[in-house]
């Protein structure tokens, strides 16, 4: 896919090795002047906050492992109104474990899978994000209640490390580019896709999966209906291990005159997943996983690129 990209590059501060047991090595997320970096989710909920704290970390690696869960568990009431605690009083760890290959593994009670599919994401990826720059941590696994984690579909979560979590919130360098993508617009009887190409932008303000679902909105012509309310609001999106999460408000609830339900769904499923990083996709509606979508079934499960929704032309 055709890019132009211009970054405006910051300065980034090098990474301090952390002091420990072991052979002491650089990761991303350490901080400066002894200081120690924990991710907290940030006051709307949608993203993490990095904050720099004074840390008198143990030598053993579990200890230190349950000192830092610790604090991501405390917000001090000056900074309640910045970044929220990571944890909560009905989400307890019963255990951590060290073992082979320096993997820890930190088992929760059942209160754990009551988090909503958007918190869940992100409170897994703030308690990963803030161990990995221990020094004897290589990886990172959850169990519930000594069994494996599982996702939507229940499949089990893979070994989390440094790199399963690249999230807006890490970016170092302020930019803005342009890249042509395909839309995937309602055809004029609205029982179809059409594929379109175009150029959208991303900046800091706004990532490239908002602005392609953003762009599905326009209009392209006149062999083209924009498939989705025009008062739709993108809430959330967040892309871990190539799964898009976009949480919807409920004017996804409102119809589109003479489009297709399905239609409406997967030509944001369709445009998204054609974006390199992005096989699946998941919708939650007011962070609520939802089953059954006006005449949509299935809408809370995992969704892949279908070919069945293209008008001929485009097959």
């Amino acid at each position: 896919m055709k890019k132009k990209i211009i970054f405006f590059l910051l300065a980034l501060s090098a990474a301090l090795v952390l002091t420990g047991c072991g052979k002491k090595q650089e990761k991303s997320g350490s901080a400066t002047d002894g200081e120690y970096v924990l991710y907290y989710l940030n006051i709307d909920g949608d993203g993490l906050t990095r904050v720099e704290k004074k840390l008198d970390l143990p030598e053993d690696t579990e200890a230190a492992v349950r000192l830092i869960l610790e604090e991501l568990n405390k917000v001090d009431k000056k900074d309640e109104y910045k970044y929220t605690k990571v944890l909560n009083d009905q989400i307890l760890v019963d255990s951590i474990h060290l073992i082979e290959e320096g993997e820890v593994v930190i088992n929760f009670g059942s209160g754990y899978t009551q988090m909503n599919p958007g918190r869940e994401i992100l409170v897994r990826a703030a308690i990963v994000k803030s161990l990995m720059p221990l020094d004897g941590v290589s990886y990172v696994s959850f169990t519930i209640d000594d069994e494996p984690l599982t996702n939507e579909e229940g499949i089990v979560v893979d070994r989390m490390s440094e790199d399963t979590f690249v999230l807006d919130d890490d970016r170092s360098e302020v930019y803005n580019y342009t890249e042509t993508v395909t839309l995937y617009m309602a055809n004029k009887t609205g029982d179809g896709l059409v594929e379109v190409s175009v150029d959208v932008e991303a900046n800091d303000n706004q990532s490239l999966e908002e602005a392609v679902l953003e762009a599905l909105k326009e209009n392209y012509g006149n062999d083209t209906i924009s498939p989705i309310p025009k008062g739709l609001t993108f809430h959330r999106i967040h892309v871990l291990q190539k799964i898009c999460y976009v949480d919807l408000s409920t004017d996804i609830l409102t119809g589109v005159p003479g489009v297709d339900e399905n239609i409406k769904v997967y030509s944001m499923v369709n445009t998204l997943t054609s974006l390199s990083r992005i096989n699946q996709v998941q919708f939650t509606i007011d962070g609520e996983l939802v089953p059954k979508m006006n005449d949509v079934s299935g809408f809370d499960s995992l969704m892949s690129y279908d070919y069945y929704y293209l008008s001929e032309a485009d097959q």
